[in-house]
């Protein structure tokens, strides 16, 4: 049954957005382009509305969108007429059952990496209420701090699809891979004849790892380990299975976080060569210097604002090739609505393209000010048609900011300080390392330049994309993060949108040009690049999928009968603010019971709330409290939870095993106004929630 009701909501979002896309194809006929124009001018349109208005709950609205869907599909029905309409659609389709294969099988939103912070941030949206809303992870917070556009989105689905948090999160992630895949093809489709070089690029994108990645065989050979002794048949099977998924997890990271982590395993002459000798004692820690690819990220499963910001890249470069440049030149065979067609197709495109460096500052601020110097160099090589320019992209530009503005007016003032700095000498890229992992970019950067003679739009890009890796080399953002961490906020969001931009922009025209030798370079470059495939590949052969299917997320949780019984009980309880244990300061468990159920707590992963809002002493104080209240060990604990309003306290078998005889105690303290209702007896152990008694 829930297999019945994943497809057809699937098949369900799948034709609103065809009709979305094929509404918008009317202004911009460009399949992928005007399919992500469409859900960003929604998404932003109701996002600035919010910020005045709570809308609540938006179910009615899926009816009426899927009849006015058909309506519009139902002139595009004749395929044969509307090909390349429906050729579009089959790629985005495609794309996106892909994503949807990886949170399928992988579907947890658990305490590993950020998919409980992902969680969070769409649950703080789910409510419908006037913006900015309710902080779910501190009690009487606001959740203002934040560029979570991405995840308002998710919550948006969420709302007119009567979706969980946890599903459409899951369901978003796979749109976001379907719009990166469809405008990597469209993108590539202007350059390259061949289907299959297309397949090759797209696949190397989603598919494919860094520079290093070819080269890791090379720099870390694996280390034999001896078996333990004394296992039988079934125990040796379990020991291989386990060697096996943890080899292959090794392999999908040590590309990725080389720098500063996994260089110290080094073990070949090559190894050596790169990233220095971890035997040699004048040896130096490496600062960590990673660059993540959308198939890393699709291992993490993290639904965070790099992927929002590389769709915002990639269908700004599909912009750029949609722009027309003899549209406004009559030629003797074209006819004056063929002319006229094209000047409102190129006025769309500089509206869209202004509003994207806005887009962006609200998706993922960090790239804002790549985004921002890759359309002012895009102007400047458009430079002699700026005058038809630079009004409707200044148009473009200013709407879009006069629809953000209301968030970051709450953004602004709660946000970090932080600014550009220079990069000292002792934290600037080793070269040996630097040139191993940017080989590939470096290598089509120079194709794109020599090539630009035939192919100018490849000369800027290359131009443009060389200069913005030369400022990651230059300047840092200054967060609070230190040490061998100076850099590495700023190279995990720059370099890992740059690579990208590379890869799909030059790389579609190296393996479109005619030059064989060229074109060869090309396929020979993404062939290396696809070695991080035979990873992904062990990564699934050996790792478990004991929650397959379960897209709500919440299968790891829900194993534990006594977790399942909570929260389903508040989620049919009325809303309050829950208690949960904090134990670790991030990458814990704690309020996933919460979350699944629809509510917020009074402190989700204090290390995490802490640096979001400047390290207050309020975070760690409350952090201390609650550790204080779970060991008995509290002064006032029914004032306390009075002063935190606190309506519901979640009390696990983990809490009562960690702190035996502590519960009865808290129940002679609190349980005047707190009733007690166990979901697991043991004997004198239980497990439940205690309810504020005016509760229900």
């Amino acid at each position: 049954m829930h297999l019945i009701y994943l497809l057809l909501t699937v098949g369900l979002i799948l034709f609103n957005l065809s009709g979305l896309t094929a509404l918008m194809w009317r202004m911009l006929p460009a399949s992928a382009a005007a399919r992500t124009a469409g859900i960003l001018l929604l998404t932003v349109c109701f996002f600035a509305l919010e910020h005045f208005h709570g809308l609540g709950a938006l179910a009615w609205l899926w009816p009426l969108a899927t009849v006015l869907s058909g309506m519009v599909l139902a002139g595009r029905r004749d395929w044969r007429t509307h090909r390349e309409f429906w050729a579009g659609e089959a790629v985005f389709v495609l794309c996106f059952l892909y994503g949807l294969a990886w949170r399928f099988a992988f579907p947890n939103i658990d305490a590993g990496s950020e998919h409980l912070t992902d969680l969070y941030f769409i649950s703080n949206y789910m409510p419908g209420t006037t913006l900015p809303p309710t902080d779910r992870w501190l009690v009487g917070g606001v959740f203002d701090f934040y560029y979570a556009f991405q995840h308002y989105g998710a919550a948006l689905l969420a709302r007119i699809f009567n979706l969980d948090a946890g599903m459409a999160m899951n369901l978003g992630w796979a749109l976001l891979i379907g719009l990166l895949g469809s405008l990597a093809w469209e993108i590539a489709s202007r350059f390259i004849a061949a289907r299959g070089l297309r397949v090759l690029l797209v696949a190397t994108l989603l598919l494919g790892g860094n520079g290093l990645s070819p080269l890791m065989p090379f720099m870390i050979k694996p280390v034999e380990q001896p078996i333990p002794a004394g296992l039988d048949a079934e125990a040796l099977r379990g020991y291989e299975r386990g060697k096996a998924q943890a080899a292959a997890q090794d392999r999908l990271w040590e590309s990725t976080r080389f720098a500063g982590m996994f260089d110290e395993r080094v073990n070949t002459s090559l190894g050596r060569a790169v990233a220095g000798d971890p035997a040699n004692p004048m040896f130096r820690e490496n600062r960590e210097l990673p660059l993540e690819t959308v198939a890393y990220l699709s291992y993490l499963g993290d639904y965070h604002p790099p992927l929002g910001g590389l769709v915002l890249l990639l269908w700004a470069l599909a912009l750029t090739l949609a722009y027309r440049v003899n549209a406004s030149q009559h030629e003797e065979y074209e006819a004056e609505a063929v002319v006229n067609s094209g000047l409102r197709q190129n006025t769309l495109v500089c509206i869209l393209l202004g509003a994207s460096p806005a887009l962006v500052l609200v998706t993922n601020a960090w790239v804002f000010p790549l985004q921002a110097l890759l359309l002012a160099a895009w102007l400047f090589f458009r430079r002699s048609d700026l005058a038809r320019i630079w009004r409707p992209f200044l148009g473009g530009l200013l709407l879009a900011l006069a629809l953000i503005y209301p968030f970051l007016s709450h953004f602004a003032p709660a946000s970090l300080a932080t600014p550009l700095a220079w990069v000292s000498m002792r934290d600037h890229s080793p070269l040996p390392y630097f040139l191993a992992l940017h080989w590939p970019f470096l290598l089509l950067a120079l194709l794109g330049m020599l090539l630009g003679r035939t192919k100018p739009w490849a000369g800027w890009l290359a131009i443009s994309l060389l200069l913005l890796l030369a400022m990651s080399e230059l300047v840092v953002v200054d967060d609070p993060l230190g040490g061998k961490y100076e850099r590495f906020n700023t190279t995990l969001k720059w370099w890992s949108w740059l690579w990208p931009a590379a890869l799909v922009g030059l790389g579609s025209v190296v393996l479109g040009c005619r030059n064989l030798l060229v074109r060869a370079l090309g396929i020979v470059l993404c062939a290396a690049l696809l070695v991080y495939a035979v990873a992904i590949a062990s990564y699934w052969l050996h790792t478990d999928k004991p929650n397959k299917g379960q897209l709500a997320g919440n299968g790891w949780l829900k194993q534990d009968d006594t977790a399942r019984a909570i929260i389903t009980h508040l989620r049919n309880s009325p809303d309050g603010i829950v208690l949960e244990a904090v134990e670790q300061g991030a990458y814990s468990p704690s309020s996933a019971i919460a979350l699944n159920a629809g509510k917020g707590v009074v402190l989700g992963w204090p290390d995490h709330v802490g640096q979001w809002r400047g390290q207050p002493a309020q975070i760690p104080q409350l952090a201390n409290d609650i550790r204080a209240f779970y060991r008995g060990q509290l002064a006032d604990p029914l004032g306390w939870l009075n002063q935190n309003r606190v309506q519901y306290i979640v009390w696990t078998w983990g809490d009562e095993s960690r702190a035996p005889g502590v519960r009865q105690q808290l129940h002679v303290t609190i349980g005047r106004d707190y009733h007690w209702r166990p979901f697991y007896q043991n004997g004198a152990q239980e497990a439940g929630i205690w309810e504020r008694r005016s509760a229900r």
